[in-house]
């Protein structure tokens, strides 16, 4: 199934879908996709699409036969899923089943590129219980550089780039499956869940422990210990891998000279930046613009 999308003219027509496990479900379904399908492409079991919706647009609950990957390339939006609601902001990477009842909400003009999984393929995986049952964000420096480069062959549709495609969806499958022997989050408490949040959500601004702490209002050494504990890191290394993650999503995704990106992304320099992006990415910045190869579009 195409990924849904929302009518140009504003008229929505509801069509039943029988999906498996889910009873009177519905996925819009529409003569003409809202916004723009600039791109779509068939490789082996998936089904590439980059499509732009429109600022202030909304898809009501809606389901996928099939399941998705989703990489915002620009803009922001909200997915709501399972009474959650998860803010998408560009280069988060998405994974949604099949059948999962969901919404969007397009805060601003958004482009994403939207890849349906074959049914085979999803079968191999979920017989050895490798992809999430629930939707989720896959995260880490590793997906945002496999994200970049589906992008980037997306984009480039020479002769290699139907096997290159083929390669880098199933790698980050294969991301997405070693998240899952992670700690799970959701059974940390709640205090810990939301300081968590503020770092995901405001790593760009200026941070303290202490600050971070009040807010949550818990001890600062409370806070750091138990932060480890169940992230794995601390958060002075998340700040600075979620720093990382959006410059190389500058990177690719825009002309912006490297200094400017290092200010806009809190590091002290061009050099700071330089060094810290080889260190956790394993190459330059402008190794990883070159490789990116992504042409800049507007939404």
């Amino acid at each position: 199934m195409t990924p849904c999308a929302f009518p140009a003219n504003n008229s929505k027509l509801k069509v039943a879908v029988k999906v498996e496990g889910i009873d009177d479900a519905f996925c819009f379904q529409s003569k003409e996709l809202a916004g723009e399908v600039l791109q779509r492409r068939s490789v082996g079991p998936f089904t590439l699409s980059e499509q732009v919706y429109a600022a202030g647009s909304k898809l009501e609950e809606h389901v996928h036969r099939h399941a998705l990957l989703t990489f915002v390339v620009e803009g922001t939006m909200r997915e709501t899923c399972s009474g959650q609601v998860n803010m998408c902001r560009p280069g988060a990477l998405r994974f949604l089943p099949a059948g999962e009842l969901h919404a969007n909400e397009f805060e601003s003009a958004v482009r994403c590129l939207h890849v349906s999984i074959g049914r085979e393929i999803m079968d191999a995986l979920e017989r050895r219980s490798l992809l999430p049952s629930k939707a989720s964000e896959i995260r880490g420096l590793g997906a945002t550089w496999l994200a970049n480069r589906l992008y980037a062959e997306f984009s480039r549709a020479d002769q290699a780039s139907a096997i290159a495609l083929e390669g880098v969806i199933l790698e980050i499958l294969a991301e997405i499956a070693r998240s899952q022997v992670k700690p799970d989050v959701t059974l940390a408490p709640r205090w810990l869940r939301h300081a968590t949040e503020i770092v995901e959500t405001r790593f760009l601004e200026r941070l303290s422990l202490a600050d971070i702490a009040s807010e949550v209002g818990v001890h600062y050494v409370h806070l750091s210990r138990q932060f480890h504990k169940y992230n794995r890191c601390t958060i002075g290394e998340l700040i600075r891998k979620r720093r990382i993650q959006y410059a190389s999503h500058l990177l690719a995704h825009s002309q912006t000279p490297l200094a400017e990106i290092a200010l806009i992304c809190g590091f002290s320099d061009q050099s700071h930046l330089s060094f810290l992006f080889k260190r956790y990415m394993g190459l330059s910045p402008s190794k990883f613009r070159a490789l990116a190869g992504v042409r800049p579009q507007t939404a």
